[in-house]
């Protein structure tokens, strides 16, 4: 069995349209998203929820949980501002 995680949009046709009309090409958070690979960086994360992420309620992808961290510190936003901002 695999870990399932929770829906963001992201990949959806809204999100991508949305996402290509609103942030610009040069937009620091677009170049920091090419540069980073994020999957990769949080593979071995998986490990540390209950179950591998494989059953109970369903979690927050980890690439999305230092995303959202990684703003909270460069906006300097508290955790619970980024998570009413991002709001998923």
């Amino acid at each position: 069995m695999t870990a399932r995680f929770r829906e963001t949009g992201q990949g959806s046709f809204w999100g991508d349209y949305v996402y290509e009309q609103v942030v610009p090409k040069n937009h620091f958070l677009r170049q920091l998203a090419e540069l980073i690979d994020w999957d990769r960086l949080t593979e071995g994360l998986v490990d540390h929820y209950k179950g591998g992420a494989e059953y109970v309620s369903v979690p927050c992808h980890p690439a999305t949980l230092l995303r959202m961290l990684l703003i909270s510190y460069l906006y300097k936003l508290s955790e619970r501002a980024t998570e009413l901002a991002v709001s998923f």
